[in-house]
Parts: C-alpha cells; sequence; structure tokens
C-alpha cells in the first residue's frame, strides 16, 4: 500500500507540474501523466494478484453499479 501512495503522489505531482500553480524547475526531466498512470496500475494489479482477486469481474461489477446509480445523471443536468 505504501508503493500505491507513492505512485499517486507522483501523479498528483506531475497533474500539478502541468496544469497547477508549480511548474517543474528548469533542470527536472519532462515527466508523463500516461507513464504514471501506468505505475499506478501494474501496483493495483499486484495488489489483486497477491490477493487472488478477479480484477476483471470487480471492474465490471464495479461498472454495472456506477452505470445503474448515474442513469439519469447526464439527461437531469440537461433540463
Amino acid at each position: 500500500m505504501a508503493r500505491l501512495a507513492e505512485e499517486v503522489g507522483e501523479l498528483a505531482r506531475e497533474v500539478n507540474h502541468q496544469f497547477g500553480p508549480k511548474p517543474k524547475k528548469p533542470d527536472e526531466p519532462p515527466g508523463s501523466i500516461p507513464m504514471e498512470l501506468a505505475d499506478i496500475l501494474f501496483i493495483v494489479i499486484c495488489v489483486a494478484n497477491s490477493q487472488h482477486i478477479d480484477l476483471d469481474a470487480a471492474f465490471a461489477q464495479m461498472m454495472a453499479k456506477v452505470t445503474s446509480r448515474d442513469a439519469g445523471r447526464w439527461t437531469r443536468k440537461a433540463r
């Protein structure tokens, strides 16, 4: 979990550099939001594998919950 927190922190730092008020110093190498997201995904997959969790099934279950919960969200905003 510490590794996951570290990777999320690196993503937050990169997002802040690219879109927030704190740009990188001139001597800092450019970062990559896609690579930081990939690092997070890798750690999540490792955690799931270590716990014998089927991420495909868990993701499908989560998406079903989100889509049913938010089914009318966009039509309500359009009114």
